[in-house]
């Protein structure tokens, strides 16, 4: 249906426009508009700019997460700490073995040309250092074993392609299933730690904080694109502050890597929040393209099955 408040209807686009105006880059210029329209564009612009920061200063704490690194500001002061667990890289490095042998070989299969054959040269050249390395750490019995399982396949198989000069792909996904239990495996154990570690800091925060600063509290995660979906911290935060999904409480800043950019993206989602709320009762509202409604109605019409 048409708005039929021409005022509202502009008031709309500039909004939907808000959202990505921290992250847009700008592009080849539009259709011209009176330049009466741009002057009260650049006004909310400014006007929009200027909430954003004082949203943000109102915001209550807000603790970031940076890989092993978080971080809570608080009153104007900073309290950093590392989360990281013991175990996590060792197992880690180790179920990286498997991936460099595939990574070095696919795609394809047949002869090995001499770059990659050095490649997978120097890896194994590598890994015995790297095993021995292990006896001095503080591993279970059974984490150490299968490291070592790991480890004595791997050289079999880099083994294996070093004599023959070829290999077959049907052998390559042998061994890369082979390993992925072993693989799964680090995974569960270094998660499970990751989180312990995670868990004990923020509770340790958590009990410096007033019930009201912990009902404010905003978590920002930043990292790169491809964990974003089930990154166990986002998992973690989402359930400890009760949110069903991220974007409220729980920010992804991705690839923001400088953290005023990254808090910038925060004060972002909370005015944002604030517009949604106040105009369509819907905190996410402004979380998405507001016109993806009017584009869901009208793309049958444009584009018929």
């Amino acid at each position: 249906m048409p708005f039929r408040d021409p005022i509202l209807a502009v008031l709309l686009f500039l909004l939907s426009a808000a959202g990505a105006l921290s992250q847009t880059m700008p592009g080849p210029a539009g259709p011209a508009q009176p330049p009466a329209l741009t002057a009260l564009n650049n006004a909310f612009r400014a006007a929009y700019a200027d909430a954003k920061s004082r949203v943000l200063a109102s915001s209550g704490p807000t603790l970031i997460v940076n890989g092993d690194t978080f971080a809570l500001l608080r009153d104007g002061r900073r309290v950093q700490a590392n989360v990281g667990a013991a175990i996590y890289d060792p197992v880690k490095t180790i179920a990286h073995i498997p991936l460099a042998i595939y990574v070095t070989l696919t795609p394809g299969d047949g002869t090995v040309d001499d770059d990659r054959l050095k490649t997978l040269a120097d890896l194994r050249q590598l890994i015995p250092a790297a095993e021995a390395s292990l006896d001095t750490l503080k591993l279970s019995r059974a984490t150490l074993a299968r490291q070592k399982q790991i480890v004595a396949a791997s050289l079999a198989f880099l083994g294996d392609v070093a004599g023959r000069r070829k290999f077959a792909r049907s052998l390559l996904l042998a061994f890369t299933r082979g390993m992925a239990p072993l693989v799964m495996e680090n995974v569960t154990e270094a998660t499970r730690a990751q989180l312990d570690a995670t868990h004990a800091q923020v509770s340790a925060w958590r009990r410096d904080l007033s019930p009201q600063e912990w009902n404010q509290l905003h978590v920002l995660i930043i990292g790169p694109h491809m964990p974003r979906e089930d990154l166990v911290v986002t998992q973690y935060f989402l359930r400890l502050l009760h949110e069903p999904r991220e974007g409220r409480r729980v920010v992804y800043a991705e690839s923001l890597w400088e953290e005023p950019k990254a808090l910038d993206l925060l004060g972002t989602h909370l005015l944002d929040g604030s517009v949604g709320e106040a105009f369509f009762g819907d905190y996410m509202s402004m979380h998405r393209d507001l016109l993806g409604g009017a584009a869901s109605q009208y793309l049958p019409r444009l584009l018929p099955k």
